[in-house]
């Protein structure tokens, strides 16, 4: 393992005095402190927004390097200094601008898989049903979702994340999105045969893998530019600004991507390939801004460890495992494997969102794919107004709507954003069911599609609601996750963004696949007549009721006082760990 560079430092001789001054300022204050040694004050008594030069001036000694260009100072428990810049977005965008370059990518396949696979865009292809198509286009998100815990662990236990990014961008992710190109281009299979076991390997393997392998460790990294204790603020306007470039990217593969499908389908994967290639060259530029946090070691293997050791006292208790109960790993360790285990019950509450927003890209696309195009708009361009609802609410909501809450101090608390997410999912929904009713009253009666722009109301409707739910979710796994664990913290939170969600989902659509086949039991709803005769209303009206039901769980009181101390106790050990 390599050691961080100039940015981020062990403290030793080799620092600049000026730092070596200051680590030992912030030793003599712990010392004489009533709290114990590398304990902070109470955040409470910190300022949580410093980006001037004139708010230093209430910046305790122990928080300053005195570096001119990077002004703020946290040495962590393990004796590593950081630096950090008064104005960190300077190299911030860097990072931001990866996630969008990478989101256009993944995004750029991700629309327009389901229509690839079925033959929409033409006959080379693997030609698989509707219910097929959905069932490779579920598995593949949810690989990309479950694998950010492989991401944490190698981020977390022995890379850092600077370092893991790269591995599984250059190692993984661009060699899977180059062979689903090369799949598509007719002419380098002479044989005839679709290579639909080649595409798999790209589709379902490589390509989810890398998107994974990074998902968990590019929006930490962002989080890490900014000072835990004296930036704090900054980082929840980080994670809209995050959420909002992702759907800068998401927009852009999907308003170019479908549309050169329509004619060139090897040209328009290859931009995926260019796109991601370009993003990690960005992202490198930015290697001397950065702060690196070092790898904190095998915290995450050390957890499992402890909970296996916790399940054998009698009755299971980590409390028993601490060493000041005659246990084998120290206490403040504990303490924060019992915050991360806090937040799996936390992550859970935001699945009914999630999977009201995984429909957009498998059962919505279905939908539009028998509905009537508007020039080049389709099924596949339609999740393009996912996007727009996402910028046009993340600026309306960051600009002017919680600034407003947040003066008269009625800023909604974590779980009741996610409640006012699942109520829009549950909106978006029931608007696509009633679609789903005039597609089929219109061909009973005319023959008719019905216009594919109806859509723009459900696809709307859930934009809007990620700002509540999925942006939320970003920022609360990292404020609750301790150091040395916000990578794995934020895998979690992607496991329930997108992997439960697809795995209940598509339980949920295997079970009730009677809805979704024809008069003579076929799969295939790829015209309007076979869309007919399924009643994809019927599985659209079960993800409603689930989705009311997330509501109803986050505004439960006790669910709301749990995070209130959730919240507490990591806030607690982030004070002991610096």
């Amino acid at each position: 393992m390599l050691k961080e560079d100039a940015v981020e430092i062990k403290v030793n001789e080799a620092q600049p005095a000026e730092l070596e001054a200051a680590h030992a300022q912030q030793v003599k204050e712990d010392a004489s402190s009533s709290l114990p040694a590398g304990v902070v004050s109470p955040e409470s008594d910190l300022p949580d927004n410093v980006d001037s030069e004139d708010a230093l001036a209430e910046v305790p000694r122990k928080y300053l390097s005195n570096l001119a260009k990077r002004p703020l100072l946290l040495v962590d428990a393990s004796g590593d200094a950081h630096t950090y810049m008064l104005r960190p977005w300077s190299c911030v965008v860097l990072i931001l601008l990866m996630e969008l370059l990478e989101r256009l990518s993944f995004y750029g396949i991700n629309f327009t898989q389901t229509a690839y696979l079925t033959g929409t865009y033409g006959p080379w292809s693997p030609e698989l049903t509707s219910t097929e198509a959905s069932s490779w286009v579920m598995t593949s998100t949810a690989v990309a979702y479950s694998i950010p815990f492989l991401g944490a662990i190698i981020s977390d236990g022995f890379l850092g994340n600077y370092k893991t990014i790269l591995l599984f961008s250059v190692a993984v992710y661009i060699p899977g999105l180059l062979i689903i190109a090369l799949c598509t281009n007719e002419s380098l299979f002479p044989s005839g045969v679709y290579p639909t076991s080649l595409l798999a390997a790209g589709l379902l393997g490589l390509y989810p893998i890398g998107a994974g392998g990074i998902k968990a460790c590019v929006n930490v990294m962002g989080a890490q530019q900014f000072h835990p204790i004296l930036q704090k603020r900054q980082v929840s306007r980080y994670y809209v600004w995050f959420y909002m470039f992702i759907n800068i990217g998401a927009l852009a593969g999907g308003i170019a991507i479908p549309i050169i499908m329509q004619s060139n389908v090897f040209a328009a994967y290859m931009i995926p390939v260019v796109g991601l290639s370009l993003g990690v060259i960005v992202f490198v530029l930015g290697t001397p801004l950065y702060v690196r946090v070092r790898a904190q070691g095998s915290d995450i293997v050390e957890s499992l460890r402890a909970m296996v050791a916790s399940c054998q006292q009698c009755p299971p208790s980590l409390e028993k495992t601490k060493a000041s109960h005659g246990g084998n790993y120290d206490d403040i360790f504990i303490d924060k494997v019992k915050v991360i285990g806090r937040l799996v019950p936390i992550m859970l509450t935001v699945v009914p969102f999630n999977m009201a927003y995984g429909q957009m890209s498998n059962v919505f696309v279905i939908q539009g794919s028998v509905m009537q195009p508007v020039g080049f708009i389709d099924a596949s361009w339609m999740q393009n107004f996912d996007a727009f609802s996402v910028l046009l609410s993340g600026f309306v909501l960051s600009t002017f709507v919680f600034p407003w809450l947040e003066r008269t101090g009625r800023m909604p608390n974590m779980h009741t954003k996610f409640a006012i997410g699942s109520a829009f999912g549950a909106l978006a929904l029931i608007a696509d069911a009633i679609i789903d009713y005039e597609i089929h009253a219109a061909f009973t009666v005319s023959g008719d599609k019905l216009c594919v722009l109806w859509q723009v109301f459900p696809f709307f409707l859930i934009g809007t609601g990620e700002i509540f739910a999925i942006s939320s979710a970003y920022d609360a796994a990292f404020q609750l996750s301790p150091v040395g664990m916000k990578s794995f913290g934020s895998a979690l939170n992607l496991f329930m963004i997108g992997a439960v969600p697809n795995f209940i989902s598509e339980g949920i659509l295997n079970a009730c696949a009677v809805w979704f086949t024809t008069d003579d039991g076929s799969t295939d709803l790829s015209t309007l007549e076979a869309y007919s005769q399924a009643q994809v209303y019927n599985y659209l009206w079960v993800l409603v009721g689930i989705a009311l039901l997330g509501v109803v769980v986050n505004l439960v009181p006790q669910v709301q006082v749990f995070y209130a101390v959730t919240e507490e106790k990591a806030a607690a050990i982030t004070a002991k760990s610096v």
